[in-house]
């Protein structure tokens, strides 16, 4: 008994059958794999602009009386306590707990202590170093809280015993050239007169602050006069590093998070 083979037309139209799948599996892998390129590069993107919100936030919050000192577009500087406590008598102060950390890396910038008035007075020569005679605040019955501690404090007579003062550093925070991926934008932090640090890139060109002004918070893209912001709108536009494939540039992810704080213009 003879076996009949496949005749040209059969093996036609095998092939062509096997060439339609081929294709369409290869499509189906493309677009796939593409697919995959997007959802990285937006989660890339997501994470750029949600970390940078949240670096940002954490220190603005804090911002008071006399807080913003400088506002453009692209940057902001603002002084920013992280020391809070009580004057004792002469050149002492309790204090609360701190956060370690922040401590460690602040650049001190002066103090600020609160008069009678409720607004607060600066003074940028004033330095702070820890400990302190304990003899200068139990003679005011003041005493330091579980996990505080004293201060010392480089003037004596800033203000009456028992005045709440806090110590800052000045902080600008600024969106400019990234060094780490040239061409684009990155999130630059600068304490004190140091060196700028970058923190977070990439950024889309669209990204700056927008300033709160007035009780009804309005928007404003153009800087106010100081005394009449009242918090700022970060409008992060965050960039995956490089395009997905098959997309020409990067993926953007917008937010646009709102912090309100107190700012009065005081020198």
């Amino acid at each position: 008994m003879t076996r009949r083979g496949l005749t040209l037309i059969e093996l036609i139209i095998t092939l062509v059958i096997f060439g339609i799948l081929g294709t369409a599996l290869a499509r189906l892998m493309i677009s796939n794999s593409r697919f995959v390129g997007r959802q990285e590069a937006q989660l890339e993107a997501r994470q750029t602009a949600r970390a940078a919100m949240h670096v940002i936030t954490a220190e603005l919050r804090l911002v008071s009386d006399g807080g913003v000192r400088a506002a453009a577009a692209e940057s902001v500087t603002v002084r920013i306590p992280y020391v809070f406590g009580v004057l004792c008598r002469n050149a002492t102060g309790a204090v609360t707990p701190a956060d370690s950390v922040i401590s460690a890396s602040a650049v001190q910038g002066g103090i600020a202590w609160r008069l009678v008035s409720g607004s607060y007075a600066f003074d940028s020569t004033v330095t702070m170093s820890t400990g302190g005679p304990a003899s200068d605040c139990t003679a005011d019955s003041i005493k330091v809280v579980p996990g505080g501690g004293r201060v010392t404090l480089s003037r004596s007579g800033i203000a009456p015993p028992g005045t709440v003062f806090y110590i800052f550093q000045r902080v600008t925070y600024k969106f400019a050239a990234s060094a780490q991926l040239p061409g684009r934008l990155g999130l630059w932090r600068q304490v004190g007169g140091g060196a700028a640090e970058e923190i977070l890139s990439p950024f889309g060109t669209a990204t700056r602050f927008a300033f709160l002004t007035g009780t009804r918070l309005l928007v404003q893209t153009a800087p106010p006069p100081l005394n009449q912001i009242q918090g700022l709108e970060l409008r992060l536009v965050g960039e995956s590093e490089r395009p997905p494939n098959g997309a020409a540039t990067p993926t953007q992810y917008v937010l646009m998070p709102r912090v309100k704080f107190v700012n009065r213009v005081i020198q």
